[in-house]
């Protein structure tokens, strides 16, 4: 059967096919810069947001900023005081701490009793002009938890109850695609990564060509290179166009300064520097 796009696009009303065109954008984006902006976009369409931000937070490291979309009362704050240090005192931060579930969380059930009497809400979210938010807590396996925050700010109103239950139903597919986005993000970056082998042979490289080179002389370490790559004295000394005799000369001379007393002795001292990195 044929799939008919005209006859489709005939049952579809304009918002219908505007929230598909966007799904579509949405998912071309996992991975991108552009993702939370455009996810944010979409819910927009069926809820009006202020601000939003995405952050990570992991108990043992600093949070990481993903993606931050703020009011202009909110911006220098947030980057002044609630980035560098306040964000410990925050109600969602102190969720995550305290090991809340993953899901869609208010502002109202995060904050402990007389928040908004704190010296925080005072210093940042009351300047900031913020009257409601919402997170969603999205559990990262041995990261920590994407935060992923929408906001309202004054004159605007609170999040009613119906566009709270509305995001509810929709925590479902943001929380998936949130965690899809971070999967795809992580991949990328792997895959932009020099394979191990090719680490590996830079570093062999690298050391080979400067084998200790505060302690022995270019000729000295010509020699260590050939020697540790499995050249006899002979055909070092062809290498070199010097003498076997000369090679061997050089040869001792390397080994008394390294403490050395054999080519095998010399091959263990080579990857003992290898696998000291």
């Amino acid at each position: 059967m044929r799939f008919d796009f005209n006859y489709m696009s005939k049952k579809l009303t304009d918002e219908q096919l505007d929230n598909l065109a966007i799904q579509t954008t949405l998912i071309d984006a996992l991975g991108t810069d552009r993702f939370f902006t455009v996810l944010v976009e979409w819910i927009n369409m069926y809820i009006p947001i202020d601000s939003s931000s995405a952050i990570l937070y992991n108990k043992t490291k600093p949070p990481k900023l993903l993606f931050a979309n703020l009011n202009k009362h909110e911006k220098t704050l947030f980057y002044a005081r609630f980035m560098d240090g306040a964000y410990v005192a925050a109600p969602a931060y102190q969720g995550f701490m305290n090991g809340y579930a993953e899901g869609l969380h208010s502002w109202d059930k995060l904050m402990p009793e007389g928040f908004k009497n704190s010296q925080m809400y005072a210093s940042y979210y009351q300047p900031s002009c913020i009257e409601d938010l919402v997170y969603f807590f999205i559990n990262i396996d041995k990261v920590g938890c994407i935060q992923f925050c929408l906001g309202r700010h004054s004159p605007e109103k609170k999040f009613s109850q119906g566009e709270l239950t509305l995001l509810e139903s929709l925590s479902v597919f943001i929380i998936l695609i949130i965690r899809k986005n971070w999967e795809v993000a992580l991949n990328q970056v792997k895959q932009k990564l020099p394979p191990l082998s090719s680490i590996v042979s830079e570093r062999v490289s690298y050391l080979l060509n400067n084998f200790e080179s505060t302690i022995l002389t270019a000729r000295e370490r010509d020699i260590a290179k050939l020697v540790i790559t499995g050249h006899s004295s002979q055909s070092a000394a062809d290498k070199l166009n010097i003498s076997p005799g000369t090679e061997r000369v050089h040869r001792a001379k390397l080994y008394a300064k390294l403490n050395l007393r054999s080519s095998a002795e010399l091959f263990s001292y080579f990857l003992q520097q290898l696998t000291s990195i």
